[in-house]
């Protein structure tokens, strides 16, 4: 039985039902918006007026097609020229950034790397962000993704800690709404990687990203590891945050309970791990071991290894046929599928721009967190009418 209300939780609702449509398809005709969705004509109608007023959804016409009338049919999209919105993965040491349409099509790429200086997080993400901005002539700007490696409360804007940046615990809503005129969405970056490939595959249910990340060893605070490790979980299709954000914490279960880092090399192999091939197939394997462990806890349908790791599957089908062999096969019981990405390197900051886009075309729930009026004005609440 079809419900209809005129409530502004229902238009809001019918509004996000046909952009997320429109943003799998691509294109499509009102008429198979209407037969799709279950909505009646006359509300499909007023819906998309309401969105073609702010510019957000466009009419358009296929070449060499035409309907029985001789004119060619009219069909709609949304409009990538409505916004950008940026990715961004802002590590100690460089930048990598997105810049993608309305309809989440990467615009331009940008990366940067930097020598450690007297910025402190707010001062280098403002400059970083003005770089972009300007370098890449960027207006309209729908939101800011941002990803950042530790611990991260996404929904209060709070970083819980990250040892890259030296931040413990510091809120940063206040920052972001007098420093930017665009809403930011923090978020922890394999947390972000696995939103990448949630945007990319709808398709994808239950999976891990590993994302193993390896630092210079003078960009990272005294006495910290220069090797960083996290997983991003996903759950029938959602990211998983854990109930004190904490999920996807990696620590190797070969580490004694004070041994420091994630995992069991030694501070001056985590330092050579990046040049050092032999260390690099040591890491990995320790880290297969590790992931195993979790196949056989979780049953995800596949593992994805990503971050500074990514580009060596020849070493992975080595491994996985020499030293862990046994294990694999037995593993492989799971009907688990690992892969070892070829290039990952946009992967968290691609996840960062799809983490807004999902946010911005996500259908409320009813019970669900209320979303900022300053944070999300830029699409939905631009539809509700006072």
């Amino acid at each position: 039985m079809k419900i209809v209300g005129n409530s502004q939780f229902q238009k809001a609702a019918n509004s996000s039902l046909i952009l997320d449509y429109l943003r799998e398809k691509r294109i499509c005709s009102r008429i198979e918006l209407s037969e799709n969705l279950g909505l009646r004509p006359s509300t499909i109608t007023y819906i998309i007026n309401r969105l073609m007023k702010v510019g957000l959804i466009k009419e358009t016409s296929i070449a060499d097609t035409v309907n029985k009338n001789g004119r060619p049919p009219i069909f709609l999209e949304i409009n990538g020229d409505f916004g950008r919105v940026i990715g961004l993965d802002l590590q100690a040491d460089y930048y990598n950034a997105v810049i993608t349409d309305a309809a989440g099509n990467i615009i331009k790429t940008r990366r940067r790397e930097y020598e450690k200086g007297g910025l402190s997080f707010e001062e280098l993400l403002k400059s970083v962000l003005e770089e972009i901005v300007a370098g890449e002539n960027v207006s309209q700007i729908i939101g800011v993704g941002l990803a950042v490696p530790g611990i991260v409360d996404q929904e209060n804007s709070i970083i819980i800690d990250c040892w890259t940046h030296d931040l413990s615990n510091i809120g940063f809503s206040a920052f972001f709404e007098n420093t930017f005129d665009y809403p930011i969405l923090v978020e922890n970056d394999a947390n972000c990687c696995a939103w990448k490939n949630l945007w990319d595959n709808r398709e994808l249910k239950d999976f891990i990203y590993l994302l193993p990340r390896f630092h210079k060893e003078d960009i990272v605070p005294p006495g910290y590891p220069s090797v960083g490790i996290g997983l991003g979980l996903v759950f029938d299709g959602s990211v998983y945050h854990g109930h004190s954000n904490r999920s996807g914490e990696y620590r190797s279960a070969n580490l004694d309970i004070l041994a420091p880092g994630q995992a069991g090399l030694s501070m001056e192999e985590m330092a050579r791990v990046a040049q050092d091939d032999e260390l690099k197939r040591k890491l990995t394997i320790e880290l297969l071991r590790n992931i195993f462990w979790l196949i056989d806890i979780l049953n995800p349908r596949s593992v994805y290894i990503g971050g500074d790791l990514a580009g060596n599957g020849a070493m992975l089908h080595e491994i996985l046929a020499g030293e862990l062999k046994d294990e694999w096969k037995r593993v492989k019981q799971n009907d688990c599928t690992l892969v070892m990405l070829e290039d990952a390197t946009l992967d968290a900051a691609m996840g960062a721009a799809a983490s807004i886009l999902n946010e911005l075309y996500s259908i409320p729930q009813i019970n669900s967190r209320e979303l900022s009026p300053r944070k999300w004005n830029n699409l939905l609440s631009n539809f509700e009418e006072n």
